[in-house]
């Protein structure tokens, strides 16, 4: 098992991402890696990434929701810098993070290599994904009128 620091991108580690795999599956893409963490990663034998896009030298953490048995994988732990859990918080791209990581060996058809099955994440400094209409509004939050579900409204008796 091996520990590497860089800048998240692409972190699917609270929720699993399901665009290629219907089960899902819980990944990151650690980013921005400096020399101690790339001589970590060839010494794993992990081949690093680099595309040309703002994320540099990288390597990408993953783990399936389900194995090919059928067992399902418990999610990754994710942790802040004390330690606490974190459940629910969206890790956005910039986020700083060390990352807990196991190489392991595949093969698929003729080809084969090693790869980093995720294990742990620790969120250093999180830069918080905030979904499309989520969270940038024109308005601000005002008193008034409130959809609140908890509101019991009264109907009109016919």
């Amino acid at each position: 098992m091996s520990v590497i620091s860089g800048t998240a991108y692409w972190a699917s580690i609270t929720s699993p991402n399901t665009t290629f795999d219907a089960d899902g599956v819980y990944t990151i893409d650690i980013c921005h890696l400096d020399d101690k963490n790339k001589d970590i990663v060839t010494q794993d034998n992990l081949e690093i990434k680099n595309v040309g896009d703002d994320r540099g030298d990288f390597v990408t953490a993953k783990m399936k929701v389900r194995r090919n048995n059928g067992v399902v994988n418990s999610p990754p732990k994710v942790v802040d810098s004390k330690l606490n859990p974190i459940i629910n918080a969206l890790v956005g791209n910039g986020s700083k993070v060390n990352v807990s990581y196991r190489p392991f060996e595949w093969t698929f058809g003729n080809r084969s290599g090693v790869s980093a099955g995720l294990n742990s994440v620790q969120i250093m400094d999180l830069v918080e994904y905030i979904p499309n209409g989520m969270g940038n509004s024109e308005f601000t939050i005002e008193d008034g009128y409130t959809n609140d579900e908890d509101n019991n409204i009264p109907f009109a008796s016919v």
